[in-house]
């Protein structure tokens, strides 16, 4: 399905010193505090110990960093391709049985991957919190979020009105696309209403250069561009002890990732679960029509009112301070919906449609139509290899997208195929990680549970 061309282009953004204490390994050794212990399975971290985290240092500063930015060409379905990956590379990194501690982060549904590196309040994100302390941070960003028309260089979307934001697949792409290769849709409903719906949707015209991009952006070829940055950013699996965390929508890729990059473990914070879990939920609580939902090729604009969704517990004032730095983001979500959504009859439509085009390679008909819909559906199920893989899902009893009945019932149906399952709750956090004492929390956390052992 796949080929990888030549060029490559590697970008160093910054060389952030911090403290730098020499340039050798750091071993992960017993956290110094205990004051706090991690909560049982299925238990919650309560006031007290979120006070006794913020008031320590149980993980102070060991590191300086070096941050990258690598960009992959590909080619999938007839079209091409560009995979972005940013990279934070410590001077001393943390060891865990000898290797080095990686933590590739999946950009949330409305974000792209500098977001890991800068918060909405223009302060360090957890990737330079966990760089800082000896952790390699692999900041992925799904194909089509990363905008290269940005005369910054980071893939920023600030200057780009939030009513004409579409995707742009591959570097090459010279001008934006035009309300000409578009249209726009009104849903009825509003993003304060739920994390899965928008009051705005685009979608391609039929016929357009956008149609086809669009078209030939498969759940397949997400995963394939992840591998991708994965096989770049970390040259050396076997002395990596590598955790992947999905950012709420990025776990819904990140888990069938496991079939062609299997990771040494999960970490969560705030982390989907696959389309299948999550058609799950949806029909335990009898909604049994979002299988149906016409969202094959759709790109979905996350406005104001879905940002108002996520901060309601913030005063106006700050919400909109918030909001325009979010803007930097792409702010909206495209044909990943189909997947992490399940939504059957979109992957039907967008297979049927991809595989009726003029434009789809022979070789990608070789094996028969059967296996072609087959490999549309794939991503949406947990995949075998995640029989040798341990899963935590943390999350906060406020997350807005994912309380605690949510993640029970994704732990109902992904425990089964992983090699062991633990939940673990953080008293009155929510999803998102905007505030530093929100990333410190769940930092120091995330290290403890390294250090139980239990992703060994």
């Amino acid at each position: 399905m796949t080929r990888v061309l030549p060029v490559t282009v590697v970008v160093l953004l910054c060389a952030v010193l911090v403290h730098a204490q020499g340039r050798g390994a750091v071993p992960v050794t017993p956290a110094r505090s205990a004051a706090w212990a991690l909560p049982p399975d299925n238990g919650t971290l309560g006031r007290d110990a979120i006070a006794a985290i913020l008031a320590g240092d149980d993980y102070p500063v060991t590191s300086s960093y070096t941050q990258a930015v690598s960009f992959i060409d590909f080619s999938a379905h007839g079209q091409s391709f560009t995979q972005a990956v940013i990279t934070l590379t410590p001077d001393r990194p943390r060891l865990r049985n000898g290797r080095k501690i990686v933590v590739v982060g999946a950009e949330p549904g409305s974000e792209y991957g500098m977001d890991f590196i800068s918060t909405v309040e223009r302060k360090n994100g957890p990737a330079v919190w966990l760089a800082r302390r000896g952790v390699t941070f692999v900041a992925l960003t799904r194909v089509g979020r990363w905008n290269f028309l940005a005369s910054s260089g980071d893939g920023s979307w600030e200057r780009v009105p939030l009513g004409e934001r579409m995707p742009i697949f591959n570097r090459a792409q010279k001008t934006p696309w035009t309300p000409g290769d578009y249209e726009v849709k009104r849903s009825g409903a509003s993003g304060r209403e739920s994390a899965s719906v928008s009051a705005i949707y685009r979608f391609p015209k039929r016929g357009s250069a956008l149609e086809r991009q669009m078209l030939a952006a498969t759940p397949r070829v997400f995963l394939e561009g992840y591998r991708l940055a994965l096989q770049r950013a970390i040259p050396d699996r076997a002395g990596s002890f590598v955790l992947f965390w999905g950012m709420s929508t990025g776990g819904a890729s990140l888990y069938p990732l496991a079939k062609s990059y299997t990771p040494d473990g999960y970490l969560g914070w705030g982390t989907s679960s696959t389309g299948l879990a999550y058609v799950n939920n949806r029909t335990l609580g009898g909604n049994f029509t979002d299988i149906y939902e016409h969202s094959a090729l759709r790109v979905r604009e996350r406005g104001l009112d879905d940002f108002e969704f996520y901060t309601r517990h913030v005063d106006a004032r700050t919400r909109e301070a918030w909001w325009q730095a979010a803007l930097r983001s792409p702010r909206f979500k495209s044909t990943e919906d189909e997947a992490m959504q399940f939504g059957a009859a979109a992957l039907t439509e967008h297979a049927m449609r991809l595989w009726q085009s003029d434009f789809l390679p022979s070789s990608d008909r070789a094996a028969g139509l059967a296996a072609f819909m087959q490999a549309m559906f794939e991503p949406s199920y947990p995949p075998a290899e995640l029989r040798t893989v341990p899963i935590l899902d943390l999350n906060g009893t406020s997350d807005e997208a994912l309380p605690p009945q949510t993640v029970d019932a994704n732990r109902s149906v992904m425990e089964r195929y992983a090699r062991k399952y633990r939940v673990g709750r953080i008293e009155g956090l929510h999803h998102y990680l905007f505030t530093q004492d929100s990333i410190k929390v769940v930092g120091t956390t995330w290290l403890r549970y390294i250090e139980s052992g239990f992703f060994d």
